[in-house]
């Protein structure tokens, strides 16, 4: 296990179980932690400063959420995902982010309109500052934002499910993407003015292709202009 967490201090009183559960998930998230690397309890209790039953009870939550995968015998991992998973989440989120285009389209209210707008200025700041983490937050947070604008209560329950897997994977926000992350912000001012529309299909169609990762890819439109 790598020594990431020596320097980690000033854990609170409390639910230090809570804690640990936000501070590895963090590390998850932002690739600090690798798919593969073991997470002992009692190192990790030790380099902490706590008992080791904070430490199992952060480890099950983290497991019930995909991002830790327990092994009889052998311990708790960080998860690790094959290259068939990996499209099987794509395929998901592209589905269930079409659906919620769809239903939003021309029915965002104000509040939710300049808080889709606001994280789309937070992501180009972040993107020109290349704080990638920070990006990859608010990726998370616009896509989450128009979820629950749907109006369909199950569609946030569907998306808390597939969320954990998504971030792990770095299927969403990926840290490696060798892009222009300032175009990704712009993409996300696409999806908003297709909500601000009256045509749902267009809505479905364009949040399938952003979920899906297939903007970039040239159009018969582009090719033959070429």
């Amino acid at each position: 296990m790598s020594d990431v967490f020596s320097s980690v201090t000033g854990l609170q009183k409390g639910l230090l179980s809570d804690q640990i559960y936000v501070l590895i998930k963090a590390m998850i998230k932002d690739a600090t932690l690798h798919p593969g690397e073991q997470l002992v309890e009692s190192q990790l209790a030790r380099k902490l400063e706590v008992s080791q039953a904070p430490v199992r009870d952060a480890l099950k939550r983290l497991s019930h959420e995909g991002l830790v995968t327990h092994i009889r015998h052998q311990g708790n991992f960080v998860a690790r995902y094959s290259d068939e998973e990996v499209e099987q989440a794509k395929v998901a989120r592209a589905a269930l982010e079409s659906l919620a285009g769809s239903l939003t389209c021309g029915r965002l209210d104000d509040a939710t309109r300049r808080r889709l707008s606001g994280l789309i200025d937070e992501m180009h700041t972040a993107a020109h500052d290349l704080r990638l983490g920070e990006f990859r937050e608010l990726d998370f947070a616009f896509h989450r934002a128009v979820i629950e604008a749907s109006g369909n209560g199950y569609l946030p329950r569907m998306w808390d499910i597939i969320e954990p897997s998504l971030r792990s994977m770095h299927v969403l926000g990926d840290p490696h993407f060798p892009g222009d992350w300032v175009q990704v912000a712009d993409w996300h001012r696409s999806l908003l003015d297709v909500l601000e529309g009256s045509d749902p299909a267009a809505a479905a169609e364009l949040f399938r292709a952003h979920a899906a990762g297939t903007l970039l890819v040239p159009t018969d439109q582009d090719e033959a202009s070429e």
